[in-house]
């Protein structure tokens, strides 16, 4: 069995998902602060920290600053609406919470995305003999998985943590290895990111074209196979699909970006400090949740 487990949150899924579950009645401290995006953060975190028992993990968070994706088509994510403004009141909060249990945080910087920080810190620490976890909601992240790189799914609403592996990926997208995601979203386009894809190539047929021909690439190589309006639609967008297929791939090998293990060693909590946060929040809740992981760190 593998110990050295490294756990790469992307934060932003999760801090959205908790400020979406509670959109209806959100909540607020007597201050009126809307704490649902960081008690829904915070809940998930010590909850992984109780139960997984990580010595190994670090948050990563996008920034506003354009990246290169954007520069080559304008369009991407355009549709997104503005973060919200409870939301962005909510990140440093996260950021100190994490700050305070002594886990690593990293922004995006230099046109990537948080994606590929940890794209890059994954297949980097796969080689040093770690088995990652990327705790995301987002599917995008399913092109990275291997034997030693998995989704970890965090409980959600009753629901069970899920763990996707290879298997429960190749299932859910009919692909042979989960890399060919990437060219699956070439073809279809992908509205959630606003990637264009090829016109007239929907998910059906871009799930059997990916099966008999491997890839993008080797699918442009036999357009003679094809007719008709579809044969018509493919050659003249090849480009637009090879635009979709840089778009959607998560960079492995941002410069300048190493793993460092111990950068990545999560340390003794400051508890002074995690005490002063969530009383400000009025976690009481949370606060005994806390120290229970104290607990397990008194050996420290």
């Amino acid at each position: 069995m593998n110990n050295k487990k490294l756990f790469l949150i992307d934060t932003y899924t999760i801090i959205y998902q908790g400020y979406y579950a509670y959109i209806k009645n959100p909540l607020f401290t007597s201050q009126g602060i809307n704490t649902s995006p960081i008690i829904h953060f915070t809940y998930f975190l010590i909850n992984i920290l109780n139960e997984e028992k990580p010595s190994y993990m670090a948050a990563f968070f996008d920034t506003s600053r354009k990246t290169f994706r954007k520069k080559e088509y304008p369009k991407y994510k355009a549709h997104r609406k503005k973060t919200p403004r409870d939301i962005s009141i909510a990140i440093p909060y996260i950021v100190n919470i994490l700050k305070s249990f002594r886990i690593s945080t990293f922004d995006a910087k230099d046109g990537y995305e948080a994606d590929d920080l940890i794209g890059t810190i994954a297949k980097k620490a796969e080689k040093k003999g770690y088995m990652i976890y990327i705790i995301t909601f987002d599917k995008d992240f399913s092109q990275l998985v291997t034997k030693n790189i998995q989704i970890y799914r965090p409980s959600f609403k009753g629901n069970p943590k899920k763990i996707l592996g290879i298997e429960e990926i190749q299932k859910k997208f009919g692909v042979i290895e989960p890399k060919q995601v990437i060219d699956l979203w070439s073809m279809m386009g992908d509205s959630s990111d606003n990637i264009p894809g090829l016109p007239g190539i929907g998910e059906k047929y871009a799930r059997k074209f990916i099966k008999k021909y491997g890839s993008l690439e080797k699918f442009f190589n036999s357009t003679h196979d094809l007719s008709g309006k579809i044969k018509k639609n493919v050659e003249k967008n090849k480009e637009l699909g090879l635009l979709s297929k840089r778009l959607v791939t998560i960079v492995t090998n941002v410069p300048f970006f190493y793993f460092q293990e111990e950068k990545f060693s999560i340390k003794k909590p400051n508890w002074n400090s995690i005490k002063k946060i969530f009383c400000e929040l009025e976690f009481k809740r949370l606060l005994k949740k806390a120290y229970q992981y104290k607990k397990q760190r008194m050996g420290e």
